[in-house]
């Protein structure tokens, strides 16, 4: 089934939910650290996704300049986003320029976790956890009977499965 995420009504379905970024397509751009948009009216990109526990396809827009920078940095260029805090794991393993051959992009989508004084104007703040990982790492996490590299145990798995960057609004907890 197509599932298409405009409005936080439509995006609300996936709350909280691990979801794999397999397209990024932007329609603004980033310069100098600027977010440029292409009119108020058009969203800053589309993303396609496969969450855990769904089999829809599901194509979400993204309606908010710091969400939107966050992707570009996971897709295009490993940034500093404004607003944001910025959790990197394993710098060596990633690559600065952008989406490697063997990494991955996630995020999960949430109204949730804001921090007590932010929750009054929720409306207007980002919704995204972005992170980057090793390719698989998600199909890793999300087996849960460990049938996938059962004899990776212990730290050895929690590595694997782990981002290696992780961008999060500022305004979240």
């Amino acid at each position: 089934m197509e599932k298409t995420l405009l409005k936080d009504e439509d995006w609300a379905s996936i709350e909280g939910r691990l979801c794999l970024v397999t397209d990024f397509v932007p329609l603004a751009k980033v310069e100098n650290g600027q977010v440029l948009a292409v009119s108020s009216a058009t969203p800053y990109a589309s993303v396609r996704l496969k969450c855990e526990d769904s089999t829809d396809d599901i194509t979400g827009f993204i309606g908010h300049k710091t969400d939107f920078a966050m992707l570009w940095a996971a897709f295009n260029k490993r940034t500093e986003v404004p607003g944001t805090r910025v959790e990197v794991r394993c710098p060596e393993e990633l690559n600065p320029d952008g989406l490697g051959e063997n990494e991955e992009v996630w995020l999960v989508w949430t109204r949730k976790n804001y921090a007590a004084a932010a929750r009054l104007f929720r409306r207007f703040l980002p919704r995204l956890v972005v992170m980057v990982s090793r390719k698989g790492a998600l199909e890793l996490l999300l087996d849960r009977e460990e049938r996938l590299r059962p004899n990776l145990k212990g730290e050895a798995r929690f590595k694997a499965e782990a981002p290696l960057v992780t961008w999060t609004p500022a305004i979240m907890r």
